[in-house]
């Protein structure tokens, strides 16, 4: 009876924490923009955009004439790949590219100096180029369900990180020791260990 006890307390706090990981509190009084058209007449004061479910297969580059967004969330499309015109989103906090099909992560993700939230969970990503240590205001990190089982090194130079979630990825507990020991002040949320040798 305890264990279930146990089972279902851990569902229920790794639930709560799925909720309010990536909330945007501090944009919820925006109205976000949901069309495209619509955010390109307003191009100077599109701050928050959601563009989920649309089928598309590329980031659209008016986006990166929108310098102004804080917030941009283009989940749950077919997206393949980051151009490196990223760059120009110089105020962006929240990045959100979940449920795509992302395969590389561009190093100029890394010049976006006021990004706190970085998700590109359930994406084809099997590593994180080094440099990450330029996010030096990154707070939430969500690598769930990709294949990248090794942070770059100098990840624990990012003194913001309060968050990684590394759930759905097969590490072993020799991997997860490591992780835990180089990041002892992140909150990180692993799946079990795999009885497994790399």
């Amino acid at each position: 009876m305890k264990k279930i006890v146990l089972v279902f307390l851990a569902f229920i706090s790794v639930n709560a924490f799925a909720q309010k990981l990536y909330s945007d509190s501090a944009y919820k009084k925006i109205t976000p923009h949901v069309k495209l058209s619509d955010a390109i007449i307003d191009t100077g004061n599109v701050e928050k955009l959601i563009l989920k479910k649309k089928k598309l297969t590329s980031i659209p580059n008016e986006i990166f004439k929108m310098t102004e967004l804080e917030y941009l969330d283009l989940s749950k499309n077919k997206i393949d790949s980051i151009p490196r015109e990223i760059a120009n989103l110089k105020n962006l906090r929240v990045l959100i590219l979940s449920k795509n099909k992302i395969k590389k992560i561009p190093i100029e993700l890394y010049t976006l100096k006021k990004l706190k939230v970085l998700d590109i969970s359930s994406n084809d990503i099997s590593k994180l180029p080094r440099g990450i240590k330029a996010l030096s205001t990154l707070e939430e990190l969500n690598l769930w369900n990709t294949s990248i089982d090794n942070l770059p090194y100098d990840i624990d130079e990012v003194k913001t990180l309060k968050v990684i979630d590394m759930r759905g990825i097969l590490l072993n507990f020799e991997m997860q020791e490591e992780l835990l020991e180089l990041l002892p002040k992140v909150k990180l949320y692993l799946s079990p260990p795999c009885n497994c040798t790399f």
